[in-house]
């Protein structure tokens, strides 16, 4: 690996560590050493990191309609900056740039609905094929419909349209 490579794997392993990705996630999309990744996260967070397993599937943890919105809004703007190779594998820049976007979407006054790592697992679940965007015919919005889990596949912001 190159000091450019290395350099750029650090820059990464930064902004994902910064944003509170598990560092299981950090070293397989960076390479860099865990020792190395649980010093930063200290510096970072003046703490150690979180432990704990990764989301088995988004449809597990998404238990709402407003999740399942803001689920899909990240998961449109993901597809939008990575295209179709998200398909292939979870771009890391792309994820954290979604993520970000996400962020400045929402109103500040609310907390996310869903977390980086989530934002991780829907990118996963999107390149693994256990999740999916569908397109709905009345709002004409993109939507993620997910194989496990109680959410139907019926698009929250309809839904939620309803319920008003």
């Amino acid at each position: 690996m190159s000091a450019v490579d290395r350099y750029t794997a650090l820059q990464l392993a930064v902004r994902l560590v910064r944003h509170g990705v598990k560092l299981s996630i950090v070293y397989s999309g960076t390479g860099v050493a865990r020792e190395y990744l649980r010093n930063l996260y200290r510096e970072i967070h003046g703490r150690s990191p979180r432990g704990g397993p990764l989301v088995t599937s988004v449809g597990t943890v998404i238990k709402t309609r407003p999740q399942q919105a803001h689920a899909s809004l990240f998961a449109a703007l993901y597809l939008r900056l990575d295209g179709r190779g998200l398909y292939q594998a979870i771009n890391y820049t792309a994820l954290l740039d979604a993520f970000e976007m996400y962020l400045a979407l929402i109103p500040l006054r609310k907390p996310p609905l869903i977390d980086i790592n989530l934002a991780w697992a829907t990118a996963r679940d999107l390149r693994s094929g256990q999740a999916d965007l569908q397109h709905c015919p009345a709002c004409e919005v993109g939507f993620l419909v997910m194989r496990a889990g109680n959410i139907g596949s019926t698009c929250p912001l309809c839904s939620l349209y309803a319920r008003v």
